[in-house]
């Protein structure tokens, strides 16, 4: 009869002082919370036999801190080989419990949306917490995409923000490329408009956001790279 599988006790640990003091509403500070949880739940979920890997907002935080801060973690977990343990166990046994789609401990919650991410990712070392995030050009695209596709503009908000902090370190050509597939080049370039007058003189964002949301309504889409 094989042994149950025991996550070492002192994640736990770390993880239950790791969040001790709740969860800051200051965006730097939630970002290496954020940062530290993740290098507890990578080594944890590695242990076990599975890859995570931080997508969605709290991704944006630990490529840009300060400038957003998420509600929730969202992670993609795989499994690598054969696990030692369930999911689901991993979770039990570093003190979460299961609340509708989310797993609670404490004030933090984390939510488990896919199983696989297809986009290139980055190891990270984050105040010595290492753990793996989505590359911030794949969040960028999302974000301009959701502005251009569902009207959403607080992702085209986020997304000059993202414009803004990431500068150069950005792989322009595969970000590009990903636009283009998605028929959304053309709001790279509106954004890219936008955040060039923000940093030139007083622009009401909120305003101009809708403004060239409606122009990339009014006309065609541009053809896919694939078309």
């Amino acid at each position: 009869m094989s042994v149950p599988y025991r996550i070492p006790g002192e994640l736990r640990l770390q993880l239950e002082r790791a969040l001790a003091e709740g969860v800051p509403a200051d965006p730097l500070a939630h970002a290496f919370q954020v940062a530290e949880v993740m290098g507890i739940l990578h080594q944890a979920f590695e242990a076990a036999g599975f890859r995570v890997v931080l997508v969605g907002g709290g991704a944006i935080e630990i490529h840009a801190p300060g400038i957003y801060r998420s509600g929730d973690l969202d992670l993609g977990i795989t499994q690598l080989w054969e696990a030692r343990a369930q999911e689901s166990e991993v979770f039990v046994q570093l003190g979460f419990e299961r609340i509708g789609r989310h797993w609670r401990q404490q004030g933090l919650l984390v939510e488990v949306p896919t199983a696989h991410v297809s986009d290139p990712t980055e190891l990270v070392n984050v105040r010595g917490s290492v753990f793996r995030v989505v590359a911030k050009e794949a969040l960028l695209r999302d974000r301009i995409v959701g502005y251009k596709h569902w009207g959403v503009t607080a992702y085209g908000d986020q997304a000059i923000r993202m414009l803004s902090a990431f500068g150069n370190e950005l792989d322009w050509s595969w970000l590009r490329s990903e636009l283009d597939r998605e028929r959304s080049g053309d709001a790279l370039e509106a954004l890219l408009r936008i955040q060039a007058e923000a940093e030139t003189g007083s622009v009401d964002l909120a305003a101009r956001l809708r403004e060239e949301l409606d122009r990339l309504k009014q006309r065609p889409s541009p053809p896919s790279s694939g078309a």
